[in-house]
């Protein structure tokens, strides 16, 4: 079971298809996604979700929600934008 809402990298692929939060996604903009939405999410895990959401070695189970822009820079893949993702 997720700790943050559906799963943190769920959440900010949802935030982004409301518009709270705005690309290119970086570690700053998850701290401070985080708190407005009741979560205390170690520095650890924020410096590694995007990472990790995007990286083909990590996990075969983590979902691969974004492409790497470079520079600490991330972006929702095309399918997982829309209605449904938010």
């Amino acid at each position: 079971m997720p700790k943050y809402g559906r799963g943190l990298n769920r959440e900010i692929v949802g935030a982004v298809n409301r518009g709270v939060l705005a690309e290119p996604l970086t570690t700053e903009k998850i701290r401070t996604f985080a708190p407005s939405m009741g979560w205390n999410i170690p520095e650890s895990y924020i410096l590694v979700a995007l990472a990790n959401g995007t990286s083909s070695e990590h996990s075969l189970s983590y979902q691969k929600y974004f492409d790497a822009l470079g520079d600490g820079k991330y972006k929702v893949k095309r399918q997982f934008r829309g209605a449904n993702w938010v």
